[in-house]
């Protein structure tokens, strides 16, 4: 603890020390707004999910920036940097005052604060308005290549990688190494054409030989082509489909509740080609989206194989033709696992329509999906409203409607059981200074969440009702206060509460941003929602868990080549009949980008000292490009890692990283066939980007 206090201190001299030298300088690099929806979404994730496609994006801008002038609303409204109105607010003034001139008239747009405008610098330009139409064989030699390789691996020996851990006790639970690969070839041009190639193997499967005699484990690519006549989007092979606000289709990640109160509406940005390692949500097969400026009709077909845990119960007459539940997880090392791999076949079609008149804008999808086996739940009381069956449909009707500085949206959905779910939100602006949002949803028992992701407070969107209210308030161009509350209930039993339960949930951001150089926030925030007594009693009660969590952050960029990140969070949670359970980190990062030096990189060194996994405290980490991090912090110890990266030469860079996290209490590392007999775990990463 008194380390603790000595690093407390060094962040406190560095807030005061910044504050009186901040100074005006180029924009930053990063975007923290990301940072924290990327914490957040990780802090309500299973670990199987996979966050590429949150790096990706703010990566891809950063090098193909938006051009303001000759982007259309839709292709602002896709970058996830603008909200509807400021989207529209920016039409609208090229249409008065003709074409930008320079990035810094978002000044005199409407809806656009100065830290606003901050955030979105490094991703947009004003670039000649001229719009000369593409020839195929231009898309095809005037492209970019990117070639990726990449490998990690854990320093220290796992339980499964050691011999007579398998059913045989001879050879290792996990056959393949210990190293997780991965290479990427993408070919683009503009955002006209994109050709990608994805594959990835896990710590512990083979590699040519064994259950992978194909090398890889996982492959995806696609060839997709965009706004290409009356062609808008068109894919073979994988892809996603985002759709509405979520309950109809919805295969991508969503964010949750964050203070960026405009994130509660969803991009519904249609076919999107998947360049992402998560094994199970993503379609393959063909999509297609056509149409012109004020409508569009896609259809889709998929076919692929899952991963689904077969019921082998003894009562089961027809054991191959039943599954219990699917599985995400993406691992298939032992023989269990690969017992599971593509164990069922799905189906989708699918249709979706827009139009557009003016600032409203109205879809309509419908999807069906078949199975070649049965889905037949465990039977528990919590899920005995879920989907079960081999085939089902759902269809769904979504709109927004932008009048004036009000936007209304929302999405009404139906499966073939008859059970309807809907959510309805608006987002006001006043200005720059104050944008509200509230959000109301209600998603019955019985409602089919197979491919949905709604806004809300559980990961599956069903049995849940709630309405959100949230505010973004900024009285000066350096201060800004935004928040939200949000109250829930479950009509029905739900995993860990065997009773219907509530809930509600608040959180409040004070941030000090006096310039582009240093900025810091102080966040506090708390939920109290109904869980099971951990008590032994004959039948389970409900008990309010309670968690609060306060957290000081401070961004300062010391010169053009340095720049510190810190943070102190604490947590408390209880749950009315056990003792509170407190946790602590701190940490401080150093990131350097010397512009005359092919080297650059970050450095972090942090503490953390929890009572148990509960009281958990998430942290973003800088990572090797199109890579994440989003550790979990709990027991007692601390973090470091190193980051660089090397500029070979114009169009070669070199990435490698050292990560290293030790518990102080512990004497092992990890559980079951992941346990390290150690108290440390060491990771490192290494990666070459070749671009030609």
């Amino acid at each position: 603890m008194k380390r603790v206090i000595q690093v407390i201190s060094v962040l406190f001299f560095c807030s005061i020390h910044a504050s009186i030298y901040a100074q005006v300088v180029t924009p930053p690099a990063s975007d923290e707004r990301v940072e924290e929806k990327i914490e957040d979404v990780a802090s309500n994730a299973d670990e199987s999910v996979d966050l590429t496609e949150l790096t990706e994006q703010l990566q891809y801008l950063a090098s193909n920036p938006v051009n303001l002038n000759t982007a259309t609303k839709d292709e602002l409204m896709q970058t996830g940097l603008f909200t509807e109105m400021q989207a529209q607010a920016i039409i609208d003034y090229r249409e008065q005052a003709g074409y930008f001139i320079s990035l810094y008239e978002l000044q005199v747009v409407d809806y656009f604060s100065i830290q606003d405008i901050r955030n979105i610098l490094p991703y947009v330009t004003v670039g000649s308005s001229l719009n000369v139409a593409e020839t195929l064989k231009k898309m095809i030699t005037h492209g970019n290549s990117r070639l990726i390789v990449r490998g990690q691996r854990y320093l220290e020996k796992q339980e499964g990688f050691r011999e007579g851990t398998a059913s045989d006790k001879v050879h290792a639970a996990y056959p393949g190494s210990p190293w997780k690969l991965y290479t990427q070839y993408q070919y683009r041009f503009k955002q006209n054409l994109s050709f990608n190639i994805t594959a990835e193997k896990d710590q512990g499967e083979e590699f040519f030989k064994g259950s992978q005699k194909n090398g890889f484990d996982f492959y995806s690519g696609h060839l997709a082509i965009r706004d290409i006549g009356i062609i808008r989007s068109a894919v073979i092979g994988d892809y996603e489909l985002l759709y509405g606000q979520g309950l109809t289709l919805y295969t991508g990640i969503s964010y949750g509740k964050t203070p960026d109160v405009a994130g509660v509406r969803k991009l519904a940005r249609g076919i999107k080609p998947y360049t992402s390692l998560n094994e199970a949500s993503y379609k393959r097969g063909v999509a297609v989206s056509i149409g012109r400026r004020n409508w569009n009709a896609d259809v889709f077909y998929s076919n692929k194989k899952l991963d689904a845990n077969l019921d082998f119960s003894t009562d089961s007459l027809e054991q191959e033709d039943i599954f219990t539940s699917f599985i995400e997880s993406g691992y298939h090392r032992t023989q269990n696992e690969l017992n599971k791999k593509n164990t069922i076949r799905e189906q989708m079609f699918g249709v979706n329509g827009g139009y557009r008149w003016r600032n409203f804008q109205v879809g309509v999808t419908a999807v069906k999906v078949n199975y070649d086996k049965v889905l037949n739940r465990a039977a528990q009381l919590y899920n005995r409203f879920d989907f079960s069956g081999d085939t089902y449909f759902k269809s769904g009707i979504d709109y927004s409607w932008l009048y004036r500085n009000f936007n209304l949206f929302g999405e009404f959905s139906r499966s073939d059981n008859g059970a309807i779910a809907y959510v309805n939100g608006a987002i006001i602006s006043l200005g720059s200074a104050l944008t509200v949002s509230v959000v109301n949803r209600n998603y019955p028992r019985d409602f089919n969440y197979l491919y949905a992701r709604g806004f809300g407070e559980s990961s599956t969107t069903r049995n849940e009702k709630g309405t959100y209210a949230g505010l973004v308030f900024r009285p000066d161009r350096y201060w800004t206060l935004s928040g939200f509350i949000d109250y829930f209930n479950f009509p029905w039993l739900r995993f860990g509460a065997d009773a219907p339960s509530k809930g509600h949930e608040y959180l409040g951001q004070l941030t000090w941003a006096p310039s582009r150089q240093f900025s810091m926030y102080i966040r506090g925030r708390r939920k109290m929602k109904e869980i099971n007594t951990s008590k032994p009693v004959e039948a389970d009660y409900l008990v309010y868990r309670i968690q609060d969590n306060y957290r000081f952050n401070l961004s300062y960029k010391i010169s053009q080549a340095v720049t510190i990140h810190s943070r102190v969070e604490w947590v408390n949670v209880s749950n009315e009949e056990n003792p509170n359970e407190k946790g602590l980190m701190v940490y401080q990062d150093i990131v350097f980008k010397p512009l005359s030096s092919p080297l650059s990189g970050s450095l972090r060194y942090g503490l953390f000292d929890t009572d148990s996994y509960d009281s958990r405290i998430y942290a973003y980490e800088n990572d090797i490009q199109y890579s994440y991090s989003i550790p979990a912090f709990y027991n007692k110890g601390y973090r470091y890692y190193l980051t660089l990266r090397y500029k070979v030469m114009k169009n070669i860079d070199v990435w490698a990283r050292f990560a290293q996290t030790v518990y102080t209490n512990q004497k092992t590392f990890g559980s079951g066939l992941d346990e390290i007999n150690g108290n440390k775990r060491s990771e490192i990463k290494l990666q070459v980007r070749y671009q030609f």
